[in-house]
Formats: C-alpha cells, structure tokens, sequence
C-alpha cells in the first residue's frame, strides 16, 4: 500500500519542468523586448496629440437687435443658410421708399424720352417747311429776274425805236414803268429769299417763322434726358444699396459644418463685427502631433500613420503626414522663457507635425479629441522632410 507523502511528492513538477517553464518566459520577454525594440526603431510615437480643424467663426457685418437665433451647440449648417436675423423693419420701409423714388425716376426719364422724340419731329418738320419756303422764294426771285430782263429789253428796245419816231412816247413811257416795276418785283423777291433763308438757318435751333418751337430744342431735350438717367442711376444704385444692407441683417452660415459653440442669445444687441458663433467643416479634419525635436529627422512626407483615438480605443484610424513643422511650439507660447537669470536647464523641444486622416470612422471624432498617434517611419520612398 502507497503512503500519502509519496503521492505528493510523485505530484510536484520536476525540475527539468521549471525550467522549462523559466525559459518561455523568458523567451517571451525577449520576444516582447524585440518587438518594443523593433517598433521603436521603426515608429515615432506621440501620445499627446489632437484632432483638429479650421475654426470658423461667424461674424455679422452690421450691428443690431437679434430677432432670430434658435441654433444649439451640435446643429449642422449649410453653407448659406441663415445663422441669425438683425431687426430690419426702418431698413425696409426706407427700401419701399427708394423703390418708389426709382419708380419715379424711371417714370421721369421716360417722360424726357417722349418729349426729346416729339421735338424732334416737331424740328424735323419746321426745317422742311422752311426749306420749302426757301425753295418757293428762290423760284419767285428767278421768276422775277427774268420779267425784269424782259422789260430792260423792251424799254431798251422802244427807247431806241422813240429816237427813230418810230413808236409814241406813250409806248415809251409804258414799257419805261413796266421795268421799274420789274425791278421793284426783283428786289422784293430777293427780300423774300432773305428772309426764308434767315428763317431756315433759325430753324435748326428751334424757332419757326420767328417763334420759338412748343418744346425745347432737342439738343436740349438730350442733355435733360440724361440728367434724368443720371438720377436714376443714383436712385438704383441707392436702392442696391439698401437691399445689400437688408441682406447683411441676416447673417450667412459660410461654410457647411457643424457648430462648436454659440456666443450670443436671442435679443442681444450685436456690434458690427461681434462673433455671433464657431464651427468647423467636419469633412476637413486633421491630427497634430507635438513630436519630439530629436525624432524630427526621422519624419519624412507621406509616412504612414496608425492612430488610436482615446475616445474610441477600439477603433482603427489610418493617416499620413502632410506637413512638418519648422518651429517649436515654446516659440508661439503666451510668456516665453527668454532666462534672464543666466541659469540653463535643456528641455528636449516638441515640433507640430500635420497628419490627414486617410480612413476610418471620422464622423465620429471632432476637434480637440485626444489621440496617439505611430509614425512608420521604416520606408524611405517618401519625400523629405
């Protein structure tokens, strides 16, 4: 019969089998101390990186009463869509009034229109009639030099022909008269050409048979047109004017994007310029990492990125870096350390390096999360830094 200790010793692992059991352990630690080992050869890793985006902060350009904000941290906006109302009813009223005023405008330069174009037919027509009567003193006047070339001919005629005897003196006398009076006929007739030619000439600035025209010249007519086209140039650009400033009331998302946070309420009085709210384009986010100036030569262009984001541990987010940084971030500090004191203790210096996001479930992160990245910087078909 077997006795309890020897059964208890016969269970006890030998020791062929702890060390065995020594050796995986610490073929796993080394195994482990490799891959650290490996991996921080082949990475440069940051643990205090964000994700971040362009902040976009929604200013009105008018100051005002807001009559119109209802929107909460968390909405999404369209580009365009209006963020907030101003009070605009004195700006619309004075809208009414200047659209009426350019309707009385257009009103006024259709009217000059109307007149400039009856003037000139009523000169048009006073310049034909004064040509015709010019045309009709010219045939009078040629009518009565040729009468009066007849009777000099005739009285010449006769009063040789009386120095003969041959005619009486009465027929003298007679044809005598009759060319005094066709000289007289002559002269009167040339009066008239005169005249008709002085009236033609004040024809072509408005005044017909010496009275001036019912409208003004048309010369006149056009200058007065375009005074008034002038004012209703004015009046429309007045009018652009109000409407822009009506527009300018209501304040524009500009960029689609979700808001970050609301810096006024409902009924608040803004200046013009006093940021009304923040928002950022979620599509357009990135991560900056502050990665250590002695790792810095490692980083090259387009190195690949594995980023774990504290919010979602289990997540898998890929990236690349775009853009590395010239200046370290303690150069951008609010009170920078200029050691006056002359004492000197070096601190390893942190460079902003950019990484785009390449996949992963982005909707799900926004700006100033938390994240750790790992830069693969092993390859070397990348550009440098």
């Amino acid at each position: 019969m077997t006795s309890p200790t020897s059964n208890a010793v016969s269970r006890r692992p030998g020791k062929g089998t702890k060390l065995t059991l020594l050796a995986l352990v610490l073929l796993a630690c080394l195994i482990w101390a490799g891959f650290a080992i490996y991996h921080r050869m082949t990475h440069v890793s940051a643990q205090d990186a964000r994700v971040m985006a362009d902040q976009v902060t929604v200013s009105s350009r008018l100051a005002g009463w807001v009559t119109d904000f209802s929107i909460t941290e968390g909405d999404h906006l369209d580009k365009g869509a209006v963020v907030a109302k101003l009070y605009s009813r004195p700006d619309e009223q004075e809208l009414a009034t200047l659209e009426a005023g350019v309707a009385a405008m257009q009103a006024r330069v259709d009217y000059q229109r109307q007149r400039l174009e009856i003037a000139e037919r009523q000169l048009a027509g006073g310049k034909t009639l004064t040509r015709q009567e010019l045309s009709a003193s010219k045939a009078a006047m040629q009518a009565a030099q040729a009468r009066l070339v007849q009777a000099r001919k005739d009285f010449q005629r006769s009063d040789a022909l009386l120095a003969k005897h041959s005619v009486s003196q009465q027929q003298r006398d007679a044809d005598y008269y009759a060319y005094q009076a066709a000289q007289a006929e002559y002269h009167q007739a040339k009066q008239e050409v005169a005249v008709s030619q002085a009236q033609a000439d004040n024809a072509e600035v408005g005044f017909i048979n010496g009275s001036q025209m019912p409208l003004p010249n048309p010369a006149v007519q056009r200058s007065q047109l375009q005074v008034a086209r002038q004012e209703l140039a004015q009046a429309r650009a007045r009018l652009e004017q109000e409407k822009q400033r009506i527009a300018d009331l209501q304040v524009p998302s500009p960029v689609d994007g979700v808001v970050n946070k609301t810096l006024i309420d409902q009924g608040e009085y803004v200046s013009a310029g006093q940021p009304i709210l923040m928002m950022h384009d979620p599509d357009k986010l990135w991560v900056e990492a502050k990665i250590k100036e002695t790792d810095i030569a490692e980083l090259r262009v387009g190195q690949p990125v594995d980023i774990t984001v504290d919010a979602y541990p289990d997540r898998a987010f890929h990236g690349h870096v775009t853009v590395i940084g010239r200046a370290a971030t303690s150069q951008f500090a609010l009170l920078p350390d200029p050691n006056p004191s002359g004492n000197f203790t070096k601190i390893t210096q942190r460079i902003p390096v950019r990484i785009a996001l390449d996949d992963g479930p982005a909707d799900l992160i926004g700006p100033g999360m938390m994240v750790e990245v790992d830069i693969d910087v092993s390859g070397d078909d990348h550009q440098p830094s």
